[in-house]
């Protein structure tokens, strides 16, 4: 009447099915907000923006920026998570 094992089992399987999931979701997160970045460079070099003509700059810029997105959007589910998920005790 051991059931430790399965119960193990089925916990390491939901973790890594939350790893996965969670990788995944950031991934398609960075596409989005890279895709935003990208866009938005190309219609402020239309407009005429002087600083985003140097390549350095507008490669820094869309390295950085989804990165710092990506981690403020995880903030924000983080933030609602807690607000909205009952804690169980």
């Amino acid at each position: 009447m051991n059931k430790q094992p399965t119960d193990e089992l089925g916990v390491v399987t939901a973790g890594c099915a939350i790893g996965i999931g969670s990788a995944l979701f950031t991934c398609f997160l960075l596409y989005l907000n890279g895709s935003l970045v990208l866009a938005v460079i190309s219609a402020l070099n239309r407009a005429g923006e002087n600083w985003l003509t140097d390549e350095k700059i507008a490669q820094c810029v869309l390295f950085l920026v989804p990165v710092i997105l990506v981690v403020i959007e995880w903030m924000m589910i983080d933030y609602v998570r807690t607000r909205f998920v009952r804690r169980i005790r």
